[in-house]
């Protein structure tokens, strides 16, 4: 240990004299830093002297005292070190991770809140309650797996979304206005008619996307359906058999910025292979116009047209296997109403035609006209909620008497109380009950009075699905016209995405005729269940599973029919 120590004082003193030795020899490797010069007390508290010791801190020098200024260095971006970055150009993770997961606020609901303002040029073909239309499911597809996105399902920019349900504002049934084409109480295929009243928004990948015709809008529709039914012409002790359907539909919808214009027909052909009738054609056209007078003023046209082959067993049970009569159906209304503040007032003006053609030898002609008055008065308690009261008066005017020399001309009042409703996208239509009479002219026939239920409502309960609810009722003459059966009308359909190419639809419709005849009353029920599978915007495979049943208080009457049909869709 002596010896160690002595040792290595004299390495540390070789390494310390070698490196003395180099710094002497090299003058250029040799740096001095230049530090600011002491001061005292008093010096310091000189504001001239301090600022110089902050500008020789700030100034660092190298070799012989020159001065490294870094204030002369650009950055690549061509901005001085000492600038502050724009606003936008700062990064701040936090902030872009928020604005990322930030979530849009819930839309809050108001029963007394105003819905929504509509886009310009989107039809809203609506009445008095204007009827919001209600999602279908597009927002619901947008984030579903399989949605397509490249050219071959086209996205137009310019077309406006589908209206509401065509003839609104809900007439009374007993006016005997024809429905439409699109009206879900037509006992001919419910699921049908709910695929075309529910609309499915422009951004929907299946939407039909339509063909312009100047300030028109042409929505075109093929369908074809190839089916076997138990009971083809749905008759007591009817044969089954094999059929097939045609169905061609159209709807010219306009675009204007003022004023709305609709258009729609539906022609179907069937053919059936066997059975008692091989053909049974039917045609439907309705139309509708408004006006927009001023800004509280309004004045609405409606007009429909259908043809079709009436059930004899429907005019008289005597008539059981008679070659079906041709029936020629239409109607003609106008519509002014003007708003005071709250207060909204409209008269209507309808005229309804019922015409037979090919009835058997010595039956007296059931052809008849139906004319009605009506007045309405509402007031809304908001945007969403319109409670309104009606009254009518109709007369029925046939074109002859029956062979026993019978009047059956009649007057028809009515009284009605309802609310128009328009909760947002949730809940929207009209729904009324009342009391109507049938008073023949004849004092020889007797009176007819009963509650009516008319009804048009859509509820989302969810994206995706969509409830439509219709309800109606008629007054429809006796052949011999000693009795005025009075006939209730309910229909209920659901449509559902299920994928994003998949859609199902199920529909119930249920009739009850109540005769003031003795055993004559009647009750008939249909339900259907159907599925559209999509293969691009313009074709989709459809299929329909469909049950009918009768029951008649008439011995022989019942029967019942069960059908499946497969086919193609083909729209524009």
């Amino acid at each position: 240990m002596t010896r160690l120590f002595p040792c290595l004082l004299a390495l540390f003193g070789a390494a310390l004299a070698g490196a003395l030795s180099a710094a002497s020899a090299d003058p250029a490797a040799a740096q001095t830093l230049v530090l600011p010069e002491l001061r005292t007390g008093s010096d310091l508290t000189d504001g001239e002297a301090l600022d110089g010791i902050r500008r020789q801190a700030d100034e660092p020098r190298i070799g012989n005292g020159e001065a490294l200024d870094t204030r002369s260095q650009d950055l690549p971006s061509g901005r001085s070190a000492d600038e502050a970055p724009p606003e936008d150009e700062r990064y701040d993770p936090l902030a872009e991770d928020l604005d990322e997961e930030k979530a849009p606020a819930a839309p809050s609901f108001d029963l007394f809140e105003a819905a929504p303002p509509r886009p310009a040029g989107s039809a809203d073909l609506s009445g008095p309650s204007r009827p919001v239309r209600p999602i279908s499911g597009a927002a619901r597809r947008s984030g579903m797996d399989g949605a397509p996105d490249d050219p071959a399902f086209p996205r137009p920019a310019a077309t406006p979304a589908l209206p509401a349900p065509s003839n609104p504002p809900l007439s009374a049934g007993i006016a005997g206005e024809t429905p439409g084409s699109r009206d879900l109480l037509r006992s001919n295929r419910p699921a049908a008619a709910l695929q075309r009243i529910v609309r499915r928004p422009a951004g929907d990948p299946f939407a039909p996307l339509g063909i312009r015709a100047g300030s028109f809008i042409l929505f075109p529709e093929l369908i074809q359906d190839i089916g076997a039914s138990t009971n083809l012409d749905e008759e007591p002790g009817g044969e089954g058999g094999v059929f097939s359907e045609t169905t061609v539909s159209a709807r010219l919808l306009s675009d204007w910025s003022l004023h709305e214009a609709e258009f729609n027909t539906r022609l179907t052909y069937r053919r059936n292979f066997a059975g008692e009738e091989p053909e049974d054609p039917s045609a439907v056209v309705d139309g509708r116009l408004r006006l927009d007078i001023d800004r509280v003023t309004t004045a609405t046209f409606r007009g429909a047209l259908e043809y079709r082959r009436e059930d004899p067993v429907e005019i008289d049970v005597a008539l059981a296997g008679a070659e079906r009569p041709e029936v020629l159906s239409g109607s003609a209304s106008a519509q002014l109403q003007r708003e005071f503040g709250r207060l909204v007032l409209g008269g209507t003006g309808t005229v309804a035609r019922e015409n037979y053609s090919g009835l058997p030898e010595g039956l007296p002609s059931q052809s008849y006209t139906t004319l009605t008055g009506a007045l309405r008065a509402g007031y809304r308690l908001s945007p969403a909620l319109q409670p309104f009261l009606e009254s009518s008066l109709g007369q029925r005017l046939f074109d002859e008497t029956d062979s026993g020399e019978l009047g059956r001309d009649s007057l028809i009042p009515s009284l009605r109380a309802g609310v128009g409703l328009d909760l947002s996208e949730k809940l929207s239509g009209e729904i009324a009950v009342g009391y109507a009479w049938n008073k023949p002219e004849d004092d020889r026939a007797e009176t007819t009075a009963a509650p009516t239920l008319d009804a048009a409502l859509q509820w989302s309960p969810r994206r995706g699905t969509d409830v439509t609810l219709a309800a109606r009722t008629t007054f429809e003459p006796e052949s011999s016209g000693q009795s005025t059966t009075v006939s209730y009308e309910g229909s209920l359909g659901v449509t559902h995405i299920l994928t994003a190419r998949t859609d199902l639809t199920a529909a119930i419709t249920a009739t009850y005729a109540d005769s003031s005849l003795a055993s004559s009353d009647e009750i008939e029920w249909l339900g259907e269940a159907g599925f559209n599978y999509w293969l691009t915007s313009s074709l989709a495979l459809t299929g329909l599973y469909s049950h009918r049943e009768l029951y008649s208080e008439v011995a022989g009457a019942d029967y019942r029919a069960d059908t499946v049909r497969l086919g193609v869709k083909l729209q524009r």
